[in-house]
């Protein structure tokens, strides 16, 4: 498997405080990520700190940062991360959370390639890591990862759905999004774009496409389709 240097910035309110952290991400899973000083888990290096802002960066492809409960394997904040020269000044905000001793910083990177990344969000429910492999100028279904069953947005039948964004890798376009149901008809549509490489705004270098809040009831045998360009 390929693997890719990553760093991050973690801080408070107002970027008060906040450590680097820094490693070598195997693509195509979840790896911990230390602190860059004393090489220290998130948990140990910022307990009790609350955290408003988590910046990250990857090589080339694309990725995510995750704040886990090592104890019970919740995700409890998910970011999309920045190409190399390409971070907002901003970073990425997130919900203020106070960081205990069994959480953990990791990331999730990829090589560049044609496989898409997507943040789903159910009400009232930890975040959901999709993805789909899309060749250029095609469409095809956002599903949880393999380690998590592959499964279609339909599996998850009687929540509703608070949103979800999706980044692919360096120089793509995500075209649109779609919500398909079990008769074909499209329930749901949102236009995507191609990410910045310029900086900027958080979400304009890091999410292909974002539909801010929702609330759509799922159905069994809905679908979540991306086309992209060619």
């Amino acid at each position: 498997m390929t693997t890719q240097a990553v760093a991050l910035a973690l801080s408070g309110p107002g970027n008060q405080g906040g450590r680097l952290f820094s490693g070598t991400a195997t693509d195509g899973a979840f790896t911990a990520v230390n602190s860059t000083t004393g090489t220290a888990e998130l948990g140990f290096a910022m307990r009790g700190q609350t955290i408003s802002n988590v910046a990250g960066s990857y090589t080339a492809g694309s990725g995510i940062a995750v704040i886990r409960n090592r104890v019970t394997q919740q995700i409890d904040r998910f970011i999309f991360m920045h190409k190399t020269g390409t971070a907002s000044p901003d970073g990425y905000p997130i919900q203020p959370i106070v960081i205990n001793q069994n959480h953990i910083l990791q990331v999730y990177t990829l090589a560049a390639g044609t496989t898409y990344l997507a943040c789903v969000n159910f009400a009232g429910k930890p975040p959901e890591l999709f993805n789909a492999t899309v060749a250029d100028g095609a469409s095809g279904e956002l599903v949880t990862t393999a380690a998590a069953g592959a499964q279609g947005i339909g599996s998850f039948a009687d929540q509703t759905l608070a949103g979800f964004k999706v980044q692919g890798s360096d120089g793509k376009v995500v075209t649109y999004a779609q919500i398909i149901d079990g008769n074909g008809a499209e329930q749901y549509a949102r236009l995507g774009s191609e990410r910045s490489a310029l900086g900027g705004y958080p979400k304009s270098s890091t999410e292909n496409l974002c539909t801010g809040p929702l609330s759509f009831n799922i159905m069994r045998g809905m679908a979540l389709n991306i086309t992209v360009a060619a």
